[in-house]
């Protein structure tokens, strides 16, 4: 019952972290809460060819491919932004994460399933593991090092006292029968009135079916009371785009908003959505909670070959994924910002001004799913609004623009 590693969270991060420790012949432990890994699915399983590739999934878990999307604004602007290449992947999320799974278990770990972490103690040169396991009694396991890879409620981080993410956006998603819905576009619609602080989607998955979703942020209200899936119901009530809609099974889920200062200490690392490790802008987790498990992983086996698991040899995870991708996070939370501050009359206002030829190709041109701040940078950066964008903001650009317009 002693092992080198234990990773809370049987999840995509956490298994990858898994794989790559165990690939180096230590005694890795993943605690998976749930009797079946990827069930039940809390993610909408649309992913970049990149993050596919780092995660070694086989491809057979793919779906459908997506070349574009048409944006919706609150009113009667729509932004078309159909391309030729493939901007995304559409993947059967369970199948997903039982491959990573399954690469974890052949690397040489060992997987428990229907077993929680609740608590944990420090002896003199390792921990203790306290487990659940619903009804049935728990137990406990040792081990040098733990890493937290579960979830944005991590019990490794609550029992540590680390900061949590200070916004956490609560999601309603289904996946539906849609009569004649089909093709390579996914549909984005912004209204705050539907989707406060966040946005609604539908993602063709083959030929009528579909996933579908929309969340809403505390931030825009802190009075809001309506849930999720009423907001969907409102949603699909305004849009004739989803007639004949039907709901096959339904999921949630919050998706954590932050920077986080500190995912580590004393034997202790935090991985994915425990660690905050999201786009702002999207709530894609997948690609940077990949990318943290590499670093994750990779400090871990140098604490275990050094037998150093003190907070400051631990800070080296911190600095190496701040270093790759925390300024893509930093970026993504101060354009937020600037979306959180518009109202549908300025949503609208963009989305008009965006559909025009020139922009149009520069979003498809500059768009990634991964890194947001390639096309930020081009739009913030582009004439006429380049000083008022860094002087001021969106918001002040947008006003300034739509007074241009209507006194021209």
């Amino acid at each position: 019952m002693d092992y080198d590693v234990i990773v809370a969270g049987g999840g995509p991060v956490g298994c990858s972290a898994a794989r790559d420790i165990a690939g180096q012949g230590y005694r890795v432990l993943v605690l998976e809460e749930h009797k079946k890994i990827g069930e039940p699915v809390q993610c909408s399983g649309l992913v970049s060819e990149r993050t596919f590739e780092i995660s070694r999934v086989s491809d057979q878990v793919i779906l459908n491919t997506l070349k574009g999307a048409v944006v919706y604004a609150p009113n009667k602007n729509v932004l078309d932004l159909q391309g030729d290449k493939v901007y995304a992947l559409v993947v059967d999320r369970g199948a997903f994460d039982r491959d990573l799974a399954g690469q974890a278990a052949a690397a040489g770990a060992k997987i428990y399933h229907g077993k929680k972490l609740i608590s944990f103690d420090c002896l003199t040169d390792r921990l203790i593991v306290n487990t659940t396991s619903g009804e049935e009694k728990g137990c406990a396991f040792t081990c040098k090092l733990l890493i937290g890879a579960d979830g944005y409620n991590s019990a490794v981080a609550r029992h540590l006292n680390l900061p949590a993410a200070q916004e956490k956006v609560s999601l309603f998603a289904a996946e539906v029968s849609l009569p004649g819905f089909g093709g390579q576009i996914a549909h984005i619609f912004l209204d705050r009135l539907l989707a406060p602080g966040w946005f609604g989607w539908l993602m063709p998955v083959k030929k009528n079916l579909a996933r579908v979703g929309i969340g809403c942020s505390p931030l825009m209200n802190s009075d809001w009371r309506e849930s999720p899936r009423s907001l969907f119901e409102k949603m699909a009530a305004k849009h004739p785009i989803f007639k004949g809609l039907e709901v096959l099974k339904t999921t949630g889920g919050i998706v954590p908003i932050d920077y986080l200062e500190r995912t580590y200490d004393t034997r202790v690392l935090l991985a994915g959505d425990a660690a905050s490790q999201v786009k702002p802008i999207s709530g894609g987790g997948l690609f940077l909670g990949l990318k943290g498990a590499s670093f994750c992983a990779a400090t871990a086996v140098k604490a275990l070959r050094e037998n150093d698991f003190s907070r400051s040899f631990l800070k080296a995870y911190q600095n190496a994924w701040d270093e790759d991708f925390g300024l893509e996070i930093k970026c993504g939370l101060k354009h937020r910002e600037i979306f959180l501050d518009m109202d549908n009359r300025e949503i609208e206002f963009l989305i008009g001004f965006l559909n025009k030829p020139y922009w149009r190709n520069t979003i498809l041109k500059y768009g990634d799913l991964d890194y947001h701040s390639w096309l930020a940078a081009k739009l913030s950066l582009a004439q006429p609004w380049a000083n008022r964008f860094l002087g001021s903001g969106l918001k002040i650009l947008l006003r300034g623009l739509k007074h241009t317009v209507e006194n021209s």
